[in-house]
């Protein structure tokens, strides 16, 4: 333990030789008849060897050398009176603090081996005329014995280095305090409340702090190391408060239907099943709907020399009559009625067929084969293939709200609004009723596919087009141009010349319109594809490194 204090006190203790019990006892006289020093700063420790948790004390005293050269030396440095343990009384086993100049190598090697001869708590070392100073560190070459530090290991008691002048003040009173009462400075007074008797000598104590107690370089580097913690772990919390109330932002926006997740594009949704059976399905009819659906314009008149037969379907031959739907929700008093026309299913391209289909109407008023949009809505989007309005019920958030989904949509209002695009507000307003289509014309249903599949194609993201199942049969699916496959097109008429073959029976159901549409179907579904949406971010394989995901799991703005 390293030393913060020395003090030197003045006591009086009498003669064991002239008492006949035993008394250790002494008592420290008044500063005003005695001599008392406090050294306060500038005291240096070289060795703490020996010290276990109690301050070091005891009588100072100078050791005696060995040699005669070093005697000799040390006259010019100790005076000849100064306290020996000669002056000390004999054969008592008095706690004792040595003091010694430290003037020459082998004479210190000499003052450490007769301390330790001793009872010896401690010793006061200084290097004369170095004046008031700090002493130097113990590494410095002038505490340097030639013993390779074998002095330290020696010893059994710390060393404490202290300024020349402290070491010339001590060596003077320890001459001054060396003989009888009679002898000593305030020697008349003492005389009348000590008997003549006592013993008047120099006391030390040292103050030493705690050995558990940081150097001051460790202490600094303590208090930086608990300020960082502090702000770090304060910023952590203050970014955990502050992603926690964007969520909740985010989560009430759109239970408000202010925000539509997927179709802003922050995360991919589906509608559950409860949803989807709340949505309408009923029977697609044809025909002018009692007085709420406006009139069909009438086709253009054929051009001369063109037959003005109704069109008719390349795959039943049946004629085309003027298709309309009824909604199955019911129409809101004053509202015009919609007569959206839309005769084909957008999703698997085929067309209803009038009080035969069943359809699906979506909030936004499209409607779908219930097969076809079933399977798109629990699987792949909660949004209509035609408009991207959201098939879910207002106020509904079927997802939780990640620190990852709050950073997606401020990027995206970011970007918009940079860009002048309107923000992530997504209304979902009524389609305004339209006027209803004119009829196919000549080219019948194959106009309506040919339109219907450039309009619906737009609705899918599939990057190539799925092929079609070997085992499905359809009408007029034969891309043969040679001859013999326009000839068994175009069949010649018979004549009475010609023999009939005998009709084969059918074997498998091979309906043109069942065949097309399964085909169609599958199709669309191959296209669409099987995309599940997770559940939630927590869900998705988080390819980060681990520190990167550390640092997102404390500072959750951390990307």
């Amino acid at each position: 333990m390293t030393a913060h204090r020395i003090g030197i006190f003045t006591i009086d203790f009498p003669d064991p030789a002239a008492i006949n019990y035993d008394n250790k006892d002494f008592v420290t006289l008044n500063h005003s008849v005695s001599f008392q020093y406090q050294i306060y700063s500038n005291i240096q420790t070289l060795s703490t060897k020996g010290v276990d948790g109690s301050d070091p004390y005891g009588l100072l005293y100078v050791p005696d050398l060995a040699s005669d050269a070093c005697r000799r030396e040390e006259l010019q440095h100790v005076p000849a009176n100064a306290t020996r343990l000669a002056n000390l009384p004999a054969a008592s086993n008095y706690a004792l603090i040595a003091a010694a100049p430290w003037f020459s190598p082998q004479c210190m090697l000499e003052y450490f081996a007769a301390a330790r001869r001793a009872p010896t708590n401690a010793i006061y070392v200084w290097q004369p005329a170095q004046g008031n100073g700090q002493p130097p560190v113990l590494n410095d070459p002038s505490w340097n014995l030639q013993d390779g530090g074998g002095w330290q290991r020696a010893n059994t008691f710390p060393t404490y280095a202290l300024p020349a002048t402290t070491g010339d003040i001590i060596m003077t009173r320890l001459n001054q305090y060396s003989g009888n009462l009679s002898t000593v400075p305030y020697a008349d007074q003492l005389a009348r409340s000590r008997a003549a008797t006592d013993y008047v000598r120099l006391w030390s104590t040292v103050s030493t702090e705690s050995g558990t107690q940081l150097p001051s370089l460790w202490v600094f580097l303590v208090i930086v190391l608990a300020i960082l913690i502090v702000a770090v772990s304060g910023i952590s919390v203050a970014m955990h408060v502050i992603q926690r109330r964007r969520r909740n932002h985010l989560r009430q926006r759109v239970l408000q239907g202010e925000v539509d997740l997927e179709a802003l594009g922050v995360k991919r949704l589906n509608v559950d099943q409860q949803t989807l059976d709340k949505l309408p399905i009923y029977t697609y009819t044809v025909g002018a709907a009692a007085g709420n659906e406006k009139h069909v314009p009438q086709p253009p008149l054929p051009a001369p020399g063109v037959s003005s037969s109704p069109p008719v379907d390349p795959e039943t031959g049946a004629n085309l009559p003027a298709l309309t739907r009824h909604v199955s929700a019911p129409t809101v008093a004053g509202a015009p009625a919609s007569v959206l026309s839309q005769p084909t299913c957008p999703i698997c391209l085929d067309d209803f067929e009038a009080n035969q289909t069943q359809v699906r109407e979506l909030p936004c008023r499209h409607i779908f084969h219930p097969d076809c949009i079933d399977t798109f809505l629990l699987r792949n989007s909660s949004l209509c293939p035609m408009c991207k309005h959201s098939v879910l019920p207002p106020g509904v958030c079927p997802v939780p709200i990640t620190n990852m989904m709050v950073r997606r949509e401020r990027h995206i209002t970011r970007m918009r609004a940079r860009s002048g695009q309107p923000g992530s507000v997504q209304p979902i307003l009524p389609i305004p009723p339209q006027e209803a289509s004119p009829s196919p014309g000549p080219l019948g249903s194959l106009g309506r596919r040919i339109g219907g599949a450039m309009a619906g194609r737009r609705t899918f993201s599939a990057s190539e087009r799925a092929q079609r199942p070997p085992d499905i049969e359809m009408a007029n699916n034969s891309n043969d141009t040679t001859p013999t496959a326009l000839a068994s097109m175009n069949p010649p008429a018979p004549n009475a010349n010609t023999p009939v073959p005998p009709s084969s029976p059918n074997l498998q159901d091979c309906s043109p319109t069942r065949n097309r549409r399964e085909w169609a179907r599958q199709r669309a579904l191959q296209m669409l594809g099987t995309q599940h949406a997770p559940a939630s971010d927590v869900g998705q394989v988080d390819t980060r490194p681990k520190w990167r995901r550390t640092m997102n799991k404390v500072f959750p703005g951390f990307r």
